[in-house]
């Protein structure tokens, strides 16, 4: 009875903000299967397009260290990569809106160190920052926006509010390093990459990070 009560009220919040307020609606972020993304819900942030873009989003080393690990791309486009999680900073929704301040953990993974698994941007130089774990949802370099691309696509920006680096906001792509490896990153030559966010089933979620070496 107390479910059924809580999900009614839900429901019923839910419809009142949506239909009182259309911009609600408009912003709402979207799942490929044109559903509202939900806080705190799996999914895996995939190209907008299949093929030479690559797969989904994932976990790898960079320059050889164990920790932390660093947001990257399977380099294939038959694989979704590991699912993510969004949390708002503050938001009364349940689910996503574009701009909203909110912080991605990597989810369904096992850490190969005993790190956060909340994404930040750390510098690699001075013109190029990357995105690794090891975040705190309550730092500014762990607080990122989702926006509107076109259609159904989004673009995943660093821009937070009370950013350390006033003059930086801007959309995360991909950065191809010499061995290959695709980093999730941004920088001033490098374009915001198109975003689609598929919601992962409950068995897809118990994935591993493959054996690095």
């Amino acid at each position: 009875m107390k479910t059924s009560l809580l999900a009614a009220l839900t429901i019923f919040v839910l419809f009142a903000l949506t239909t009182t307020n259309p911009s609600v609606v408009e912003a709402q972020v979207l799942d490929t299967d044109g559903n509202p993304v939900e806080w705190s819900t799996n999914y895996y942030i995939l190209p907008f397009v299949w093929g030479p873009l690559g797969g989904g989003l994932t976990l790898g080393r960079h320059n050889n260290s164990i920790c932390p690990l660093y947001v990257t791309q399977e380099p294939s486009d038959l694989s979704n990569g590991l699912t993510v999680a969004f949390s708002p900073r503050i938001s009364r929704l349940p689910f996503v809106t574009s701009s909203a301040d909110l912080s991605i953990r990597t989810t369904g993974a096992a850490a190969t160190c005993k790190l956060s698994l909340v994404w930040k941007i750390v510098p690699e130089s001075t013109r190029l920052w990357f995105v690794s774990t090891n975040g705190n949802s309550n730092f500014p370099t762990s607080i990122f926006k989702i926006e509107h691309y076109e259609s159904y696509y989004y673009k995943i920006l660093f821009c937070p509010a009370q950013s350390p680096i006033p003059t930086l906001c801007k959309g995360l792509g991909i950065y191809i390093d010499d061995d290959g490896t695709r980093y999730l990153a941004i920088g001033d030559d490098i374009e915001p990459f198109r975003f689609v966010f598929k919601k992962a089933e409950v068995s897809q979620t118990q994935n591993y990070i493959k054996t690095m070496v």
